[in-house]
């Protein structure tokens, strides 16, 4: 089965609808492309345009992110998929000026930064040490180390301590505020 035109307007609509897009019009063509791709063999068997549409959306989300990635913009973090940001630099020579696009991706951190880092996680630390003793039942430091150091989401700390996920919720926000009043004392 060939794709119909309604069937690459709707993939193209689709693309265009996705919040990626933004700030990579040039990859349109690259993302519909591989949307139609992924997509082929499963058009044939859903007749329903709304349910063909439903699947053509998860579909198009991960083309384009397969898309991003191979073409470098995207790049894996621990937190997620990060942006790479692109610059372009206009360069001459003596019969015309050219402007060039260049990749810059985030950079890695500097020995500096990480020590800088490490001792303000290391105050932070401190102060949360200091705040747990006098409060020992709140669990401040292991919610501390769950949430920041281990990455855990609210509900994993809820299930790690047994404190359900609203105190748990409760308890980070009393932890920045006792904090930044620590803070401001110094």
């Amino acid at each position: 089965m060939e794709l119909t035109q309604e069937h690459r307007n709707l993939i193209e609509g689709i693309v265009r609808k996705n919040p990626r897009i933004n700030g990579n019009e040039d990859l349109f063509e690259d993302f519909c492309s591989e949307t139609f791709k992924k997509s082929y063999t499963i058009i044939s068997s859903i007749n329903d345009i709304k349910n063909l549409e439903i699947y053509l959306n998860k579909v198009a989300s991960s083309a384009i992110l397969d898309v991003l990635k191979t073409s470098g913009r995207l790049r894996k973090a621990r937190s997620g998929y990060i942006q790479i940001h692109q610059q372009t630099v206009s360069i001459s020579n003596d019969n015309e000026p050219n402007d060039i696009l260049i990749n810059i991706p985030d950079p890695t951190p500097h020995i500096e930064e990480k020590i800088i880092k490490h001792d303000e996680i290391k105050l932070i630390r401190d102060l949360i040490v200091q705040i747990d003793e006098n409060e020992k039942d709140k669990r401040y430091i292991d919610i501390f180390y769950l949430r920041y150091l281990m990455g855990y989401k609210q509900s994993q700390i809820a299930n790690e301590t047994g404190i359900s996920q609203g105190e748990v919720s409760k308890r980070l926000i009393e932890l920045a505020k006792k904090i930044n009043e620590l803070l401001n004392k110094s």
